[in-house]
């Protein structure tokens, strides 16, 4: 049943009364505990209009980590999807849910006449509301310690959703599919512009089903992470495999057609018997998709370019507001995340970090003046900690992590996502770490992409789970081949010698993905030392 506009603020008016009614005072710590769903927006526009700040907190944290950051936060009141949220963070520290104001669960939010008697309250507060009023806290993953609260302001958010309008063909016509988590900075930003320029929300009911969904409400556009886009092109590239023969070769054989934007009846057939089949998953309406969060490889833009589905690649961090440079639709670049948005600046320091200077970029990080200052310097330029380089058209290219930069036992520095994203783009590989700081040559971790072998083994009539097939002859050579395609591409220096394939995935559950399903190095470093270790020690 669709929301309008006028219902979402009457919703919305009617939690800032309730949480007003509750002693909630302006500059308050609200913090919400849930999976992107209307609810969460609804919570999260009563907080901001009852003056308070909007703290959320991923849905996928255990315990101590959600109570850490509503301890961290000082939050008053806890908005959760459920009873088991509010359970995982009370066996965490009982002491603190009981401390709390009043948690109120999404399935209870209040009646649109709802503590009528503070109607007045929440007017003066949102009539007294400025650009330079802390919005939200946004913790950052905690890959390097403890997480940090990015503080960003209501003039943060408005500055990059305008930025955003001016470079992103997006109007009130417009229907997004929205899956992303609203507890990162990617997902809330598109929330922000979808107010501010008025186009409609469709909600997912998961991650997973997001293709299902998109099927179903046909949207013109969605953003996702790239590990969304790898599993989209594995998954395709599976199925014609699975497939075989000539249907095979047919899938492959459009795909490259697409690619070379190849015209007449040989592109007329391609797009006919293969391309429109992979934008109906997208629903058949969709413009372009927008990728952001972490790098994402160029020849899988290429793919779903020749697909007919562009994809624009941002780039930003929680501490700019999220995009602080955006690829145009019909001038994209693919390998590089385009040029700053307007009225935000870029430029590369000395050392090849990228810095943003701008009305994007955060007012700090909570309680913690001296991070603050370290990343933050006199002349007002934050420093992301990417490596990048910036062409003569103005378009950023992001190479690596400044703390992931690998350099060898021979001094030659090596960038491991892109050896990473091109191992990835395998169908037989899921995800790929590589290692070697400091080392005489490169390893990497490397786990199974389940579809694929899945599918080898219902083949060779192999019983069992897919992490037994780890050290299986025929599995291993496959990732043989595809380890030395990528490294066919690369200079000696960085390719990779040797790997070993892992029973089981990386999953954010375990601690070795963010939420935005980035590869925690030093947690999964530190898990599998012995393997990486033992890499190094059979060729000595």
């Amino acid at each position: 049943m669709p929301t309008s506009w006028k219902d979402w603020e009457a919703r919305a008016r009617a939690v800032a009364r309730t949480l007003v009614a509750l002693g909630v005072q302006k500059g308050d710590r609200v913090a919400v505990f849930g999976n992107t769903c209307e609810a969460w927006v609804v919570a999260d526009l009563g907080i901001l209009m009852a003056g308070a700040t909007t703290v959320p907190v991923y849905p996928s944290l255990v315990g101590e980590q959600a109570a850490y950051i509503v301890r961290d936060s000082g939050a008053k009141v806890l908005f959760a999807e459920d009873d088991s949220l509010v359970a995982r963070i009370r066996e965490a520290d009982a002491k603190l849910v009981a401390g709390l104001t009043r948690t109120i669960l999404f399935g209870e939010l209040p009646a649109p006449d709802a503590a009528k008697e503070s109607a007045g309250t929440v007017d003066e507060r949102i009539a007294a509301a400025r650009e330079g009023d802390l919005a939200t806290l946004v913790y950052t993953s905690g890959t390097t310690g403890p997480p940090k609260g990015v503080m960003l302001t209501h003039g943060n958010l408005l500055a990059d959703a305008d930025g955003l309008a001016k470079i992103v063909p997006m109007t009130v016509d417009d229907e997004q599919l929205l899956f992303l988590p609203l507890a990162h900075i990617f997902g809330k930003m598109l929330v922000v512009s979808s107010i501010r320029i008025g186009y409609s929300t469709a909600f997912a009911e998961t991650m997973l089903k997001a293709l299902d969904n998109a099927a179903e409400v046909r949207p013109t556009f969605m953003g996702a992470v790239p590990r969304v886009f790898e599993k989209v092109y594995a998954v395709a590239n599976e199925k014609a495999a699975s497939a075989g023969g000539m249907k095979q070769r047919l899938f492959t054989w459009a795909t490259e057609v697409g690619k070379r934007k190849q015209g007449g009846w040989g592109g007329f057939w391609a797009d006919r018997l293969v391309l429109s089949k992979i934008r109906a998953r997208f629903g058949g309406r969709i413009k372009f998709l927008i990728s952001a969060g972490a790098p994402l490889a160029k020849e899988l833009a290429d793919w779903f370019d020749g697909a007919g589905i562009p994809v624009l690649e941002a780039y930003g961090l929680t501490e700019t507001s999220g995009a602080s440079t955006f690829n145009p639709l019909g001038r994209q670049q693919y390998g590089t995340v385009g040029p700053a948005l307007p009225g935000v600046e870029v430029k590369i320091a000395g050392d090849g970090e990228v810095l943003v200077r701008g009305p994007t970029v955060m007012k700090g990080y909570w309680g913690h003046d001296e991070a603050t200052r370290e990343v933050i310097d006199a002349d007002g330029w934050f420093h992301t900690g990417d490596i990048g380089e910036i062409d003569g058209e103005g378009y950023l290219r992001i190479t690596d992590r400044k703390k992931d930069i690998i350099v060898t036992a021979g001094g030659k520095n090596v960038a491991p996502q892109n050896i990473e994203n091109l191992m990835k783009q395998s169908s037989w590989v899921s995800q790929a770490m590589v290692y070697g700081d400091k080392r005489p040559y490169l390893v990497a971790l490397v786990t199974l992409n389940v579809e694929t072998v899945t599918r080898f083994a219902r083949e060779k009539g192999i019983d069992g789970e897919p992490g037994t097939l780890v050290e299986h002859v025929e599995v291993r050579a496959e990732v043989q081949r595809a380890v030395d395609e990528v490294n066919a591409r690369l200079s000696s220096f960085e390719t990779v010698k040797r790997f070993v394939i892992l029973e089981r995935d990386f999953t954010i559950e375990g601690g070795e993905l963010t939420p935005t399903l980035k590869v925690k190095r030093k947690v999964v470093s530190d898990r599998y030392g012995k393997l990486l270790e033992d890499l190094y020690a059979a060729q000595a």
